[in-house]
């Protein structure tokens, strides 16, 4: 297919790439050959990638008309700053995470030492008193355990929300 380039897109491709302007049909149509669609835009435009990535390509789907060209936008040099930001996030929740462990930790001991007192209370009424003390904790327990996760579940979607900024 031969693509036809518009006074727009003769001159994008002379400012941006050097081409002169009697080249740009040919350049075009070589750049075209080896080039890949992405995706749409609007209704009636598609967007073209070239093989080695570096030109973008915007041609009407109606008239095979080359809207315009230009440099594809790389997102390398954010790189390095969203790896900082997602150790810096796994630096804050497992902080977080452990102290919330640190508390677990402490209701598990406070049940441990509540089931001993419950095994040996001889009186009914201790017992009764013990059990529902044992409940508050283990239901103590289950809410430490919710929040773990949640702060856990909280840091994947951060770190995937970056990950999707990267790519």
């Amino acid at each position: 297919m031969r693509y036809s380039p518009t006074s727009h897109a003769i001159e994008r491709a002379r400012m941006r790439f050097g081409v002169k302007s009697e080249k740009v049909t040919e350049w075009i149509n070589e750049v075209m050959k080896g080039a890949k669609y992405v995706a749409a835009q609007g209704k009636n435009r598609l967007l073209y990638e070239s093989s080695d990535g570096n030109i973008r390509i915007i041609v009407d789907a109606n008239t095979r008309a080359v809207v315009t060209v230009h440099h594809a936008l790389r997102m390398d040099f954010l790189r390095p700053a969203l790896e900082r930001e997602i150790r810096k996030i796994k630096r804050e929740s497992t902080r977080q995470i452990r102290a919330a462990e640190r508390n677990l930790a402490e209701a598990y001991a406070e049940l441990a030492e509540r089931m001993m007192n419950f095994a040996n209370a001889r009186n009914p009424q201790t017992r009764k008193l013990i059990e529902s003390r044992i409940e508050e904790t283990q239901a103590d327990i289950d809410d430490y355990k919710r929040h773990i996760e949640r702060m856990r579940d909280a840091m994947q979607e951060k770190i995937r929300a970056i990950e999707l900024i990267a790519e």
